[in-house]
């Protein structure tokens, strides 16, 4: 996937970040990875306002540290098989939706379900389009 990405002319952040248009961009390796980037190490420069995308939503703490602005996560499928769903809720801090820590707003997106078994039980599948807009003065 990623050399397809590349040669289609897609840019991959991998523990980076970028800056465009006034925005921040933090992408995050897999919290499996053991040589994952800090947050803190990602953040010392960032200016404007500041999305971290995390596969999960662990640690929700380190971002409202690092002064992150919104925080967009998935990997919980919210169970994607019901009563798992109660097991995610009792894993997680935020499992699935809203949440708002301190200055950061998260959320978590129970995603498509398409992973494993393409199906879902008692569980929503979603596809999340995030509107951001300047603040209002």
């Amino acid at each position: 996937a990623i050399r397809f990405c590349r040669e289609a002319g897609i840019s991959l952040l991998m523990d980076e970040k970028a800056d465009t248009l006034g925005l921040t961009i933090i992408c995050r390796n897999d919290a499996s990875q053991r040589n994952r980037a800090s947050l803190k190490s990602m953040t010392t420069d960032a200016s404007g306002y500041t999305i971290l995308l995390d596969h999960q939503p662990n640690h929700l703490d380190e971002a409202v540290d690092a002064g992150i602005d919104f925080q967009f996560s998935g990997h919980t499928h919210y169970g994607q098989v019901w009563p798992l769903s109660l097991v995610t809720d009792l894993l997680f801090e935020d499992a699935y939706g809203p949440l708002q820590k301190g200055r950061t707003f998260c959320y978590v997106t129970s995603g498509l379900g398409i992973w494993g078994g393409k199906f879902r039980i008692g569980t929503r599948s979603e596809y999340v389009v995030a509107t951001i807009r300047p603040e209002e003065k």
